[in-house]
């Protein structure tokens, strides 16, 4: 038997897996249970130099050559490698809608800019939801979900497919203002048995998962197109999370490349009991008010003076400031590129973070926007002053290749925000901007 490590349980180069007489083998010890759960070794492969059986046994040898040898040592090996596994899984494909029609229109550079900006908010919310992100391929992401066999992962999957798309909607006015696109994406979703495997080449192997079930969600995402949907998920998956979603159409087509009709689903959202459960979404106390609805917030005193709390609602994040008694309310959104003024983590506006980490707010309820310093006014959402660290020319100092990005010019979106009964109430109906 090969075994880089000596026999001494520390690779698993001596690996075989067991035909027939399991029954035969003892328990792991603990030298190979550490190993084997690293690696994820289902319980018919068994390290050699551990396995001392009480019975007869046929067996299989899992390194044969030089090859199989350099590609089995987990010795030095940065990577974390893992053997051929059966399990169920959901498999999360998406791609970006016209993205040749996109990559056209735009320079490389820019194209790789809108990308990571997208995977960086795609990528967070996959693993935020106990995915794992298998890979990104031009335009395209797959992720898998149930790796570690988890219970809930078919409906961890549909929450990261909605809340990326919630993040979209919220990127497509940046991306607008930015470079004059219409951004979008669609995902498709499928569950089904798969193997579960390390792939690549030596130094360079990546967990994947091969089987029927990655084709066919491939082409569950791609249905969109002709559906004209963003979002649908295949029966199988359907059968498992259909009392925990919301349905707002089915379609029945023929999936390229199959000669069956199949049925998928477009969902909408959770039913509001899972969302809370699984976001941990706390539901706002509301009231009617002057032909207003209001949301209740905070309580009165939870904010100090100068100090802000960004809360996210289902169209907008929004931040609310407090100066003195006084408490505003606006969209955190600069009205010239759509970027946030606050970071949605930071709850307060003190500490030691640097100027540039923030919008920073005037003596007379002004606030400077950090990005290219457009001041406006928080009471009214007037413009007081335009994009004043822009070149003449409307160009950003050093990145003139963007060209003019100084239109847009547009008053900061303020809502009504009152104090009623020991806390503050914010309007979202109609900003008092109109």
């Amino acid at each position: 038997m090969a075994h880089a490590c000596g026999g001494r349980g520390k690779c698993s180069t001596c690996r075989v897996w067991v035909l027939d007489g399991l029954e035969a083998c003892p328990a792991r010890t603990e030298t190979e249970a550490v190993l084997a759960d690293k690696l994820r070794l289902t319980e018919e492969v068994r390290l050699a130099c551990q396995l001392k059986p009480v019975g007869d046994i046929r067996l299989r040898r899992l390194v044969l050559d030089d090859t199989d040898l350099a590609m089995s040592n987990q010795l030095d090996r940065s990577v974390v490698t893992q053997s051929g596994q059966a399990r169920d899984i959901v498999v999360f494909f998406s791609d970006v809608a016209g993205f040749t029609s996109i990559s056209e229109a735009l320079s490389p550079y820019d194209v790789m800019y809108l990308l990571n900006r997208y995977f960086a908010h795609a990528g967070q919310i996959v693993e935020a939801n106990g995915g794992y992100i298998d890979k990104f391929v031009g335009d395209g992401l797959m992720a898998i979900f149930g790796l570690d066999d988890q219970p809930d992962a078919a409906i961890r999957a549909v929450n990261a497919a909605l809340q990326t798309l919630d993040a979209v909607d919220r990127m497509k006015p940046f991306f607008s203002s930015m470079y004059d696109v219409d951004f979008d994406i669609r995902i498709g979703l499928h569950r089904g048995e798969a193997v579960i495997c390390s792939l690549g080449s030596i130094g360079h192997e990546r967990l994947t998962a091969i089987g029927d079930v990655v084709n066919v969600a491939s082409r569950v995402e791609a249905a969109n197109k002709e559906a004209g949907t963003r979002f649908l998920i295949s029966e199988a998956l359907h059968a498992e999370v259909e009392a925990s979603v919301e349905v707002s159409d089915y379609v029945r087509v023929r999936l390229r490349g199959t000669s069956e009709r199949m049925t998928l689903y477009e969902i909408s959202r959770l039913t509001p009991e899972v969302d809370a459960a699984l976001n941990d979404v706390e539901p706002r106390e509301s009231m009617r008010f002057a032909g207003k609805d209001w949301v209740r917030v905070f309580g009165d005193g939870e904010l100090g003076d100068g100090e802000r709390r960004v809360l996210e609602f289902e169209n907008c994040y929004v931040v609310v400031l407090r100066r003195a008694d006084t408490y505003v309310a606006f969209n955190n959104a600069c009205p010239h590129l759509h970027l946030p003024l606050f970071e949605q983590r930071e709850t307060s506006g003190g500490g030691d973070a640097p100027a540039a980490a923030a919008s920073s707010l005037t003596d007379d309820l002004g606030i400077i926007c950090r990005w290219h310093q457009s001041c406006f006014d928080l009471q009214t959402g007037e413009i007081r002053s335009w994009c004043e660290n822009l070149n003449q020319d409307g160009t950003v100092p050093g990145m003139e290749q963007l060209g003019d990005i100084s239109k847009n010019r547009a008053r900061l979106q303020i809502f009504p925000c009152r104090v009623q009964d020991g806390y503050v109430w914010v309007s979202l109906d109609k900003p008092a901007t109109s």
